[in-house]
Order: C-alpha cells, then structure tokens, then sequence
C-alpha cells in the first residue's frame, strides 16, 4: 500500500472520477466544495460529474462484464481478499479520513467501520468459493408430443442456476459512506457483474480512497468505477440509464421514492434500503439499567444519523418517570459532544450545516407545538462554550462546526411530524403506553417498518409482540447486534428489497430455472 501514500488529512485527498481503470478530471470542469463538519472549514473539492461522465463509466462496465463474469469464481474472489487485506492495512488513516469527512468518531470508524468493510469483502470471496447454493429437485411430468418424441410418462431433473446480471449502479449515502459502499460493490462484483458507484457528495473522500486501493489491488479496467457528483447530475443519469441493469441505492425515503418511480418503466431490477422511524418498546418488567443504557447508545450513536437509530422509544406507563430519570442522568454522564479525534467522544457533528439546519428545525417544532425539550448536556463538560436554544453546539476550538446536544422530547403527541417523520439526529421522543396492545398499535403508527427493538424479561411476551410489530430488523433486549447472513431491509417507506449475505446474492444475480430429463 506504500505505492498510494495515502494522506492522513482529507484535504490532501484530490478527488477524481474513476472510469476504466483510470483517474480523471470531470468532463465539465467542474466542482463542488465539500466541508469538514467539525470545524466548518473548506476540505476538498468534489467533481460536479455529469451524465456524459456516467456515459462513459457504464460503457467501461459494459465492456468489461464478459471478462469479469467468465471469469474463475477464485480468482475473482483473490481479488476480493487483496482488497480487504489492504483496508486492514490502512485501518487508522481511513478511521481518521472518514471521521474527518462525515463527523464521526475516529474511535468508532477504526473499531467498527473499516473492519466491517475488509469483513464484507472476505464474506463474499468465501461465498463464491463455497460455491453460491442451488436449489435441486425432481419434477414427475407427462411428456407431451410437443415437446418429445416419445409420448411417455418419465421424470424431469430441475436446478436453479445463478448468473451475473450485468452492470449495476451503486448509490450509497453520508452516514456510512465507506462502509455502504463496500457492502454493495463486494456482492456485486464478486458473483461476476461490474459496477459504477455513485457516492453522496457530502461524504466522497474514502470512497475515492476505496478507488485508489480497489486499483493498487489490480482489478481489472471497467470493473468498478466511481462517479461522483450530485443526484441531480449525476445519480438520475445512472438510475435511467438503459445499460444499467440493476439499481441499489441507500438513502432517504423522499429519494428512494423517485429513483423507483424512474427505473420503474425500464425493467430494472431495483434494491431501496430507506429511512426508519424505529420504536423501542420498554415493558414494566424489563432490565431497566441495560434498557436505558442500550436505547441512550441507539439514540445518540453515530450522531443519531443511523437508519435504525431508536427514534421513539415507548416506556410503560407505571415506569415511565423512572426510565426518563435514568434516561437522563445516563445520558449527561455518557454521553460526550466534541472533537471527533478524541478518544472519549461520544459523538461528533452532524455531517453538514444542511443538515444541522434540518435537525434543529424538529426541536424548534417541538418548542412550538408545546412539548418539552431538554438538551442533555454534562454542565462539566469544559469543552462545550453556549448551548443555544434550539439546541446548536458551540465547542471550543470548534465554533464553526455543525454540533447538536443530545435532545430529549417528551408530551408530544403520536400524531406529531416529531414521532412520523425520520429527524435523523441526535434527537429522541419518549412517550408512555398502558397495555401490550397500545404498545404494538404505537409501533405500527407510522409509515416506516426498519427496525424495532422489545424489553421484556417474559419471553412469550417478548416473541408475541416482536411477531406483530412491523419492522424488517426486530430485535429482543437489544438493538443493532447484526448478522450479516441474515436478511437485511424494510417495510413500507422503509423500502423494497433485502440484501447481505445469500440475500445480497440473489439481488445481484438473475435466477435461472433448467429443467432435463432423467437419463440413465
């Protein structure tokens, strides 16, 4: 890896496009700024690429896909473990340009992060080396004079086979953003199709990193290639483009929507991992300490920008003070806002002033629709100079950074924006409920179904209620414990699709049906 030099600041990192094996400009000559949210300063430029750029990318997808699908299941998957060996590598400079470029801590990036991504990669070179499962049966049929000779019954041998769909277009989000694209060029390309990525303009410096790595690796011209520009500009001339073939895209619901409502009519096959509003359900006889402890880390982790972050969280009603009191105290002693480097903070800012803006709008709702709302700040916390009153952050050092403090919103109506809609930040509404009943009908009083958590200590209980909550991911006494061959996506506006493990498989290939006689 000596051979990239790869840089330790993300101002350092000159992005390009990455078409056919090579690193080139934008065809218009043009840029986009992006910001570094701790401080709100200048980072690097970002190319404004168009569709003539997208043009070009498919074009050397195309090109390549015979070669790459034809070619060995083995040595495709050596390829996909030189890539992870080579993250491994560089673990701590990609922790500290990812937390650089989206606002995260360096800590969690090089913990979590960038090993899951080198994970992802190994998952699916051992998949394809395993050999991908299909599925055998018999058939007892009448043969018809149609379609043989011989009018006689006799038996029909059936076996599925996968094959490469072709080229794929990847579009991944801000929150994740190295760590979303390798779980979708990983499966892609290691079943045979070739790829071209289109990461979010806010967040574009690993993934080009990732470019430059994937081509130190040597993977072929035209395998994967990453264009990177707007939605606008360049993400809608990916998804209408009609050498595409498969469209996976993660990101918000409002998105998602018209990326499907685009490929709809052109025969695509189309995977939306999409927005959460997720419950938490918190029954009287739950473990409160480690209740209260997970639901503050899935509230406020990662700045809250996680789509399965537990947004709403429902306490029975005869605990309810008591959780909240706990809730609280947990959350000023834990919970550290500040300067992404620093080991012992918890989380850092969000990823840009947009998005600062939008957060912050929620609580001015709340305030305004008479709910209360509390910024759970530690009073020793040194570092932290003016909370302001729609909960904006000033830390020392770090005056021009996008921080929010952790919000808690209580005496909301289920009815409100506050509890339907994804804020998608450091923010949490919690609201009591009496029965069983109540609980499940709360939960399912929205138009997302991504992930839900149930506290209980009776474990009838806690199986009946997870069975009946609408939710792809539904966890019992826990929240984000992941298993990557399990089936990941959701419901309603929480889109279409599953995808990890064999899941991912069955999305990036075309299932054929191959049907024989029985010959002796």
């Amino acid at each position: 890896m000596s051979m990239l030099n790869m840089p330790v600041n993300a101002k350092d990192v000159k992005i390009m496009n990455y078409i056919n094996g090579e690193f080139v400009a934008p065809t218009s000559g043009s840029y986009l700024m992006s910001y570094n949210p701790a401080t709100g300063e200048e980072m690097t430029p970002i190319p404004d690429s168009m569709a003539k750029d997208v043009d070009n990318a498919v074009r050397a997808a195309k090109n390549a896909f015979p070669m790459w699908s034809n070619m060995p299941a083995t040595e495709r998957a050596a390829m996909l473990n030189r890539i992870a060996d080579m993250i491994d590598e560089n673990c701590q400079k990609l922790a500290t340009l990812e937390s650089q470029d989206q606002g995260k801590p360096v800590m969690m990036a090089a913990m979590y992060d960038m090993p899951t991504c080198a994970n992802t990669f190994r998952q699916f070179a051992k998949y394809i080396v395993d050999g991908i499962m299909e599925t055998k049966s018999t058939a007892n049929v009448m043969m018809t004079k149609m379609s043989v000779t011989k009018n006689e019954p006799g038996t029909m041998m059936a076996v599925t086979q996968h094959v490469p769909a072709g080229v794929a277009g990847l579009i991944t989000p801000w929150n994740f953003p190295m760590q979303m694209v390798c779980e979708k060029i990983a499966p892609c390309i290691a079943v045979g199709n070739t790829c071209v990525v289109k990461p979010t303009e806010l967040t574009s410096v690993t993934p080009f990193v990732l470019s430059q790595i994937m081509d130190a690796a040597g993977i072929p011209a035209g395998v994967v290639n990453f264009v990177f520009g707007t939605g606008t500009n360049a993400g809608e001339p990916l998804v209408k483009h009609k050498d595409v073939r498969l469209i996976s895209f993660t990101g918000g619901s409002p998105t998602g929507a018209k990326i499907g409502a685009m490929s709809g009519g052109m025969y695509k096959r189309v995977s939306l991992e999409l927005g959460g509003k997720n419950p938490s359900l918190v029954f009287n006889d739950s473990d409160m300490n480690h209740a209260v402890a997970t639901n503050v880390r899935a509230a406020f982790q990662n700045q809250g920008e996680i789509c399965l972050c537990s947004s709403r969280q429902y306490v029975q009603r005869d605990v309810y003070d008591m959780y909240l009191q706990m809730f609280r105290q947990m959350t000023m002693e834990e919970v550290v806002v500040g300067d992404p480097s620093n080991p012992k903070t918890f989380y850092g800012p969000m990823v840009s002033k947009q998005h600062m803006e939008k957060v912050m709008s929620y609580i001015r709702l709340a305030q305004e629709e008479g709910a209360k709302v509390e910024f759970l700040v530690n009073p020793n916390n040194k570092m932290i100079k003016n909370v302001s009153k729609d909960g904006m952050l000033t830390i020392k050092g770090m005056e021009g950074g996008y921080y929010i403090a952790p919000t808690l919103i209580t005496g909301m109506k289920q009815s409100s924006r506050l509890m339907q809609e994804e804020i998608f930040g450091p923010v949490v509404c919690v609201m009591p409920f009496k029965t069983e009943e109540e609980a499940i009908q709360l939960a399912n009083d929205t138009e997302y179904g991504l992930g839900a958590s149930v506290w209980t200590m009776d474990k009838v209980k806690m199986m009946r209620v997870m069975k009946q909550v609408n939710a792809g991911s539904v966890w019992g006494n826990g929240w984000y414990s992941v298993d990557d061959n399990m089936p990941f996506g959701g419901m309603g506006c929480s889109g279409t699709s599953r995808e990890h493990g064999p899941w991912s498989l069955e999305f990036y290939t075309e299932t054929k049906a191959l049907y024989y006689p029985s010959m002796k």
